[in-house]
């Protein structure tokens, strides 16, 4: 068979195949030689892979959905999370549950192809994560430019231009519901390229309202640096920028001591949409924020409790009990999972400043 070797393939010299199935494994690596890379690396340990990754370059993985060591959904965590740009990684797989394909998409990948495949198919894959890769390069230039034009004390050009990079926030949201209805038709190869192109887009709006609030403090309004400083810090603990999130929060402190945890914010509104999982995710890095906040720990026993943990729901309102006697709804919560009423330990002193805004779950 002739080797395809088109332009969308040439960032794509150096590939590793990951996969426990020896017949996957040849299957993969048999294919992807027609689109002509440098070198392929095929590894069935998801441990020896990730160091692999490491310390080498390599542009694309193709991940099957089991390895000797790991699910491979656990594999993708892993490489985002410890690789510095982290290369696009395709699953691979026979695996078409659509939990499975909600856990790829949540662990990073950037494709989905069911086996088994055609070339067709996988050349097909190919060129949506060399375009996914390189999108959106020309807002990503025009946030570079304004974040110079900031720098140059222009600070209503700036202003502009930040504005209407966050003025795609709309086709973001056209990509996600996009990716929506794809699940619903069980398209889940089409499905993953909507979702991963609206966070593409969505990583913009982090930047974008830091910069906004950098060019309103250069012009020294306070209220529109702490207004925008707060948008930041909400979307990058959407996207679970924990640094990013806690650097952005302790500069918000500076302009307003009760200002909310952007974590618990996000917690608040995962839980109230059904999402517990996610809730208690995000409760737990409110928690790196403001680890002496009673109403965290409040939020996270609601969350055990409607997922039906009680023993997990009466641990942790009990810890926001003895951070603070004074607090009527924990209390209630108590007599629901233990039934009896909360008795403080003699000598235990309430917080007197009571209930504090900050991370109240309203």
């Amino acid at each position: 068979m002739n080797k395809l070797g088109s332009k969308a393939y040439k960032a794509f010299r150096h590939v590793v195949v990951v996969t426990d199935v020896e017949v996957h494994a040849r299957r993969d690596t048999e294919t992807i030689k027609n689109f002509a890379p440098e070198y392929v690396k095929t590894f069935s340990s998801g441990t020896e892979a990730v160091d692999y990754i490491a310390q080498n370059g390599v542009d694309l993985i193709l991940c099957d959905s089991t390895l000797t060591d790991m699910q491979g959904v656990k594999f993708c965590q892993i490489v985002r999370k410890n690789t510095h740009n982290p290369p696009p990684v395709i699953m691979v797989t026979l695996e078409n549950r659509k939990d499975h394909v909600l856990d790829a998409i949540a662990a990073g990948c950037t494709g989905y192809v069911l086996r088994p495949y055609s070339i067709a198919t996988m050349e097909r894959y190919l060129v949506l994560a060399r375009q996914l890769d390189d999108y959106p390069e020309i807002e990503e230039l025009e946030l570079q430019e304004a974040k110079e034009m900031v720098s140059r004390g222009e600070f209503d050009e700036a202003i502009e231009a930040f504005e209407e990079l966050i003025s795609y926030q709309d086709e973001a949201q056209r990509y996600y519901d996009m990716g929506c209805n794809f699940l619903v038709q069980h398209k889940y190869g089409k499905a993953i390229v909507s979702f991963k192109k609206a966070v593409k887009i969505n990583d913009l709006f982090g930047e974008a309202y830091k910069g906004l609030a950098d060019a309103y403090k250069g012009k020294g309004d306070d209220e529109a640096t702490k207004h925008y400083l707060q948008k930041a810090a909400d979307v990058y603990a959407q996207f679970d920028k924990l640094e990013e999130t806690k650097a952005i929060f302790i500069e918000i402190l500076k302009y307003d001591s009760e200002t909310p945890n952007p974590y618990n914010s996000l917690g608040v509104r995962l839980r109230r949409q059904g999402d517990y999982p996610g809730a208690l995710h995000a409760y737990k890095q409110a928690l790196e924020l403001t680890p002496n906040d009673e109403n965290i720990y409040f939020n996270m026993a609601k969350a055990y409790y409607f997922m039906g943990h009680k023993e997990d729901a009466g641990k942790n309102v009990a810890i926001a009990l003895k951070m603070c006697n004074d607090f009527p709804e924990a209390a209630k919560l108590f007599q629901r999972v233990y039934g009896k009423p909360w008795t403080p330990v003699i000598g235990q002193l309430g917080d007197p400043r009571g209930i504090s805004n900050s991370a109240k779950d309203v």
